[in-house]
């Protein structure tokens, strides 16, 4: 897999690595390690190759394990190789043949881990999380790491000398008393003991503190007395120190500051200055999040959002768009082609974020708010609110104008053409997306014989644009022979003139041009399916289908057909010739032409050319897509057809010319024309 090619799949697979994090809070990170790829997949980290040959080998050496699932104690984090981390190794399985093909590796917050297993104690007490092989899971405070161990062996030392003691125990340890709690727990393939040890002082405190509360109580009553006296002493003084202590100030900063009147001035400018600067953060962040709604909205994503409340959302990034008018306008850029190698076909997406500035930049010149859609695929689009004071007709004039300015605009700065649809205007703003969705289907309407244009909804009813098109099989058929045959340059020069009739005849329209370049593709896919021919290898999995419906210029279309459709078969379809095969049959076939009216056998005519029929018969598939007897049959039905057309001879005597029965003529003809020999005569020469 291409992970930068294939983006989506792998923004799907960061995903889910996020997913898995936000799991477990014990989680501080989630990777993937692929072994075969060399990399390292992290919901942090993104996608890291694991390039140094001393990281390769790290990672190589988790794999071989015994264990499915297994503790690593010091794990280095792929994007931060001086640190390492405790870690649960996750082995992907693998098949008979290959060991596994990666592993999850699952970051421990350690903080989290000390924080959970810390509250099995409180106070001064300590717990401890450890596994099997004595090795504590927590970690403590750098200064305390040697006690804590020394008490962590001399709490082991204890519970391994009972066995079967009991969950708890006392212990003596460097002159205090603990009460100690054990128990026993397995995980994921291993086995944790919990200890957790109070200090017993800290178990008895409570009653110590009931006795000191009531000393406490009789000394207080005795100071309040006491209190207040100096409170009504400083009654006066009282509204000050309130106000001053709402400022929150540190104990230092009061002690500098002996005026108090002077202070919580310089506090209140504080404050202030605080004020503006968060405002002014908050004006910078307004579009952002503007933008940010409006193309969730926009794009449908907030269907269940009800016309109040998309209202209201807008008012809270400062549009106020009641009483407004909606509409949009969509454009589509092309002739790329036509500027030769000034473009290449990756700088699309840099031309369509060029085209959203300028559509930006005009539409803000005649609207108070506009927002712009980049669809990344040289078609942009600008959502456009009218003005508080302008009518349906003025509105509808501003949107033209920016239409017609940003053709002109895109004209002498890029150099391309553009295609714009004007949509309806809507007054409910919930409508809009299915503006948007209708405008965007229109492109697909537009004129291929003008250079730009503008298409307004308003008048614009593709029901009504109804195309007389008579879809050209002859071409189509010699098409595909000249591509079965191998003649490129002929298969080209035959698909320039099916497009040059396609486009005349459906008046430059670019959906049926396309439609007709689909059906042209399902006949040449046929071809290759007849060769059984994997279509799958010869186009390394592309979705053909999909990929011709992303081309807007027939140009484009051409240069796709040539280059990416009909190269790959014909190298494909000469390594399964060789050149002397390839002359006997064009000979073979030159013959059958001549001679198609004889009874001539395949078998005669491979011992004619001094192969086996098999063989003959296999290049005669091969060659020509049809097997032997079909194409006889073809050839003498054209003739047929022929002689129906141009010539007064009978059913019966065009049958003994074939040299076929009158009533299996009729059944073959019928079965390949769909009517009889007579029925097609009447209904031809009715025409003429």
């Amino acid at each position: 897999m291409d992970f930068s090619w294939e983006f989506e799949k792998t923004k799907d697979l960061l995903k889910s690595l996020s997913l898995m994090k936000e799991s477990n809070s014990l989680l501080s990170s989630v990777a993937l390690y692929l072994r075969s790829a060399n990399v390292v997949i992290g919901d942090e980290s993104g996608l890291l190759p694991i390039e140094m040959e001393d990281e390769q080998e790290l990672f190589r050496s988790l794999m071989q394990s015994p264990q499915t699932i297994y503790w690593d104690y010091a794990l280095k984090a792929p994007n931060k190789p001086d640190s390492s981390y405790k870690a649960v190794v996750v082995k992907l399985p693998g098949d008979q043949l290959k060991d596994s093909f990666g592993a999850f590796l699952l970051y421990l917050d350690q903080n989290k881990i000390n924080s959970m297993v810390r509250k099995l104690a409180s106070g001064e007490g300590v717990s401890y999380l450890i596994n099997e092989n004595g090795v504590d899971l927590t970690t403590d405070r750098q200064n305390d790491q040697q006690d804590r161990k020394e008490f962590m062996l001399a709490l082991m030392s204890e519970i391994k000398e009972r066995p079967g003691g009991g969950s708890n125990f006392k212990l003596e340890w460097k002159g205090k008393a603990y009460s100690v709690f054990y128990g026993s727990i397995s995980k994921l393939g291993g086995k944790w003991t919990v200890i957790s040890a109070t200090p017993i002082s800290q178990i008895v405190a409570p009653v110590t503190f009931t006795t000191r509360t009531i000393v406490e109580i009789n000394v207080i009553c005795l100071v309040l007395s006491l209190v207040a006296s100096w409170i009504a002493s400083n009654k006066i003084y009282a509204p000050i120190l309130h106000l001053k202590s709402m400022f929150g100030s540190g104990k230092s900063e009061q002690e500098e500051e002996h005026n108090e009147i002077s202070y919580i001035e310089n506090q209140w400018r504080k404050h202030l200055n605080e004020k503006e600067l968060i405002t002014s953060r908050m004006e910078q962040s307004m579009p952002a999040l503007r933008d940010n709604y409006l193309l969730q909205f926009l794009q449908g994503n907030l269907y269940y959002h009800t016309g109040e409340e998309v209202v209201e959302q807008l008012l809270r990034v400062e549009w106020d768009v009641r009483s407004r008018r909606f509409a949009f306008l969509a454009a589509q850029l092309h002739g790329m082609s036509d500027l030769g190698d000034k473009f290449s076909p990756r700088d699309s997406q840099l031309l369509t974020f060029a085209a959203s500035n300028i559509l930006s930049e005009i539409c803000s010149q005649h609207l108070e708010m506009t927002h712009i859609i980049n669809f990344q695929d040289l078609s942009v689009g600008a959502f456009l609110v009218s003005n508080a004071d302008s009518s349906h007709e003025q509105f509808h004039q501003e949107m033209y104008r920016c239409g017609q300015a940003f053709i002109s605009a895109v004209n002498n700065v890029l150099k391309l053409k553009v295609t714009i649809v004007a949509s309806h205007i809507v007054d409910a703003v919930t409508e809009t997306p299915a503006a948007l969705e209708m405008s965007r289907k229109a492109l697909r309407f537009r004129d291929l014989h003008a250079s730009n244009q503008i298409l307004d909804m308003k008048d614009f009813i593709p029901g009504d644009r109804r195309h007389k098109l008579t879809y050209p099989f002859e071409l189509e058929r010699d098409i595909v022979y000249a591509i079965s045959s191998g003649l490129e340059e002929e298969a080209v020069g035959l698909i320039r003139q099916f497009l040059s009739v396609v486009v005349e005849q459906s008046e430059g329209t670019e959906l049926i041009v396309q439609q007709s370049m689909m059906k042209l593709l399902g006949a040449i896919q046929d071809l290759i399916i007849r060769y059984n021919l994997n279509l799958y290898d010869m186009y390394d999995g592309v979705h053909l289908y999909e990929q011709l419906m992303h081309i807007h210029e027939p140009e484009e279309m051409l240069d796709w057909f040539q280059h990416k459709l009909i190269q790959p078969f014909i190298r494909m379809l000469s390594i399964t010739y060789d050149a002397d095969i390839k002359l006997q049959m064009e000979q073979f076939l030159n013959e059958l032409k001549s001679n198609f009216l004889s009874n001539t056998s395949l078998e005669a005519y491979a011992e004619k050319m001094g192969m086996s029929p098999s063989k003959l018969s296999k290049a005669f598939k091969q060659f020509t897509g049809e097997n032997f007897i079909d194409y006889i049959v073809k050839l003498r039905l054209e003739h047929c057809k022929e002689l129906l057309l141009h010539s007064e001879m009978k059913v019966n005597e065009i049958s003994d010319l074939l040299n076929y029965q009158p009533s299996y003529l009729i059944r073959i003809f019928k079965k390949y024309e769909g009517m009889t020999p007579g029925l097609f005569r009447e209904k031809h020469r009715g025409k003429g």
